[in-house]
């Protein structure tokens, strides 16, 4: 019987969704009775006209991915990168493509592609979401899809939680991800990604330390949590700025454990957000772990 007013906004959107304490399922009902009461969400106008018009909550659906030579223009396999991969962490999502290259895989692309509705639903908007969705079911029908390959977390839970109806497989890229040929050698720090590690996919975070410390990497321990990426960045930047510099101090932390001038280490995820996260205030705050994708470590 509990009416939401507009003071709510600042206590109800304080989440990123990386599931650690399990509510994020009862945090979108709340936001969905929040917006049902006539309240309204900061941008929440601006991102639903950005994903109607464009497909994205960005005000272009131009990738940034130079898509390199060698991907099928058929195929019953798609690679589908997502919104903030293709704008924000190009190069991310161009090391995953050279993989996969490598790999043999055969796949394909979409020039524009149509945001999975993560974003959306977090705020509680669902007639958006239930749009884009559907525009997304009617393409990878259309297109005859068996099997789609994610590089983002949010369109990997989304696939498989509200798009299983149609049948396609959905794999996340690092299910692809094998022992590099060639031994590797330095430390390697690796932020998980809280959405697999916590509610969709629990058992990534053990397959990725294995393949990483059998191509030679001398994988550092460092206590999980999240990094402020995910929707943080889009609905409660002042949110996911406390977070992921709290994240960063951490980094440093083990980065003090070494000699000054002798630091030599790497750090990774394999999340498209978290990467963005790492590398914006990473270098805002001096870490000195030098930032590569997943795919780049073992190529």
């Amino acid at each position: 019987s509990y009416s939401f007013k507009q003071e709510d906004y600042y206590k109800l959107y304080n989440c990123v969704h990386c599931g650690a304490c399990g509510t994020q399922s009862e945090r979108f009902i709340l936001k969905q009775k929040f917006l049902k009461d006539g309240n309204k969400g900061e941008g929440l106008n601006s991102s639903i006209e950005a994903l109607r018009v464009y497909g994205t909550p960005f005000t272009k659906n131009k990738t940034r991915v130079k898509i390199p030579e060698g991907i099928s223009k058929e195929s019953e396999t798609l690679l589908y990168f997502g919104c903030f991969t293709t704008v924000k962490t190009p190069k991310y999502a161009e090391n995953i493509t050279k993989y996969l290259i490598k790999k043999d895989i055969d796949f394909t692309v979409i020039d524009q592609e149509i945001c999975c509705g993560y974003p959306i639903l977090c705020t509680g908007e669902l007639k958006t979401y239930e749009l884009l969705v559907e525009k997304n079911k009617q393409l990878f029908t259309l297109k005859g899809y068996k099997k789609i390959i994610t590089t983002c977390p949010s369109c990997y839970m989304v696939f498989k939680k509200h798009y299983s109806e149609l049948g396609i497989e959905i794999k996340y890229f690092t299910e692809y991800l094998t022992q590099s040929s060639e031994k590797k050698s330095g430390n390697l720090v690796i932020q998980h990604a809280c959405p697999l590690k916590y509610i969709e996919f629990p058992e990534i975070e053990r397959y990725i330390r294995d393949i990483y410390t059998k191509s030679g990497y001398t994988i550092l321990d460092v206590p999980h949590s999240c990094c402020g990426g995910g929707v943080g960045h889009q609905l409660r930047v002042d949110i996911a700025e406390k977070i992921a510099i709290r994240r960063i101090e951490e980094f440093k932390e083990i980065e003090n454990d070494f000699p000054p001038n002798g630091f030599e280490g790497f750090i990774t995820t394999f999340c498209p957000d978290a990467f963005w996260i790492l590398k914006f205030y990473g270098k805002k705050k001096n870490l000195k772990f030098k930032l590569k994708d997943p795919c780049d470590l073992l190529l």
